[in-house]
């Protein structure tokens, strides 16, 4: 997910590009990844969440090996748009299995942990890819992700096993429209969506212009800037090791507006310019740390919207989050031509305040989700 931000100067160079061109390979991966969801949610419904799950690491293999042959900057383009397809089909789904396993009592504190696996593997991504494409190559890069996805296979296939008893059919269409409908009956689901696609917008904007942004002020490579995004993981592990906790003593309901302070906080202090660039790490710990306070509250939301099509509520999840996703480096890019670095990342730090502040007023649910809180 994380493997191109630390090289878009790399393969600017290398293809010849401008900064912004290849930053919209991070839109290309996300906006896959977003619109696949619709159609891999009813998938999983259907066929079963962990049966999907290793058919996309399969293909994710495959597509990540392709991407270190490509030729040319189109080739890896629409290689890296097919990848972020078949990866939606990965850790969304794997969220929905975990709401069929665990009690909503208890699935915001195992989210937190299932998080700490992930977020591990997003600092990997940031900070592993651009020292190989330092010391290897760029092509280095992807061979790495076919490795660790090939891994990943290998675990799914010797250790998980689908649910005894489990109600499997043939997707169809008329079952996928039935699942939808099912989510969408449910009044919170559109203010939910609606708040992720701009959560998403407001925090992944940032990264894919964060090795260029250091770069001009500090003139470092692709490691070091690496190592700076790879804070937001950091910030990730801190709250997944310490979810129950925050659960119990800050609260569902102000969980997102102490997580939008310390994010307005952290790109705050990155819009200014005087400061070291090593500084950028702490700002983006605590970045990240602020995000998956607001993040991990909507996420267990999404699980419990429609608890007979889990697979299509959280799909869709991803779907908006990613929507965001893809759309964020376009704004992003729009406003640092417009308003230049500071001003850009100001007005991103302000967004992300303001939201956090608006979560709970926008969605009553979040004052029902702290009577779940576990004493």
């Amino acid at each position: 997910m994380r493997l191109i931000d630390p090289l878009v100067p790399t393969l600017a160079g290398h293809f010849a590009r401008s900064i912004a061109q290849v930053a919209v390979m991070a839109t290309a991966f996300s906006f896959s990844y977003a619109f696949g969801q619709p159609i891999l949610g009813p998938i999983a419904d259907a066929v079963g969440k962990i049966r999907t799950i290793g058919t996309c690491l399969a293909l994710l293999v495959l597509l990540s090996i392709a991407c270190s042959f490509a030729p040319n900057f189109e080739a890896l383009l629409a290689l890296r748009a097919a990848s972020g397809i078949v990866a939606g089909g990965i850790i969304p789904i794997a969220m929905a299995a975990i709401g069929d396993r665990a009690t909503m009592a208890q699935r915001q504190i195992t989210l937190g942990r299932f998080t700490v696996i992930m977020i591990f593997g997003q600092m990997a991504g940031a900070a592993c890819s651009g020292v190989i494409a330092e010391y290897v190559g760029w092509r280095g890069v992807f061979l790495m992700a076919g490795g660790i996805a090939g891994l990943a296979l290998l675990m799914l296939t010797l250790t998980m096993r689908p649910r005894a008893g489990a109600v499997r059919r043939r997707p169809t269409l008329r079952g996928a429209i039935a699942s939808y409908a099912a989510v969408f009956s449910n009044p919170r689901s559109k203010l939910l969506y609606a708040l992720v696609i701009t959560e998403g917008s407001l925090i992944f904007g940032m990264p894919p212009f964060v090795a260029a942004i250091l770069q001009e002020r500090a003139g470092i490579g692709p490691s070091l800037a690496g190592l700076v995004i790879a804070g937001t993981g950091i910030g990730g592990l801190i709250y997944g090791l310490s979810t129950r906790i925050l659960v119990d003593r800050i609260g569902p309901a102000r969980m997102p507006i102490v997580g939008g302070v310390l994010m307005a906080i952290g790109y705050g202090l990155f819009a200014l310019p005087f400061l070291p660039w090593w500084s950028a790490v702490p700002f983006f710990v605590v970045n990240g740390f602020g995000f998956f306070l607001m993040h991990g509250t909507f996420q267990a939301q999404a699980t419990e919207l429609a608890p007979e099509a889990r697979g299509s509520a959280v799909s869709l999840f991803a779907c908006s989050l990613f929507a965001g996703h893809a759309l964020g480096p376009v704004l992003m890019g729009t406003a640092l031509a417009l308003l230049g670095t500071t001003g850009a990342v100001s007005l991103f730090a302000v967004g992300i305040g303001l939201l956090g502040f608006a979560a709970p007023r926008i969605l009553p649910m979040l004052g029902a989700a702290e009577a779940q809180r576990p004493r």
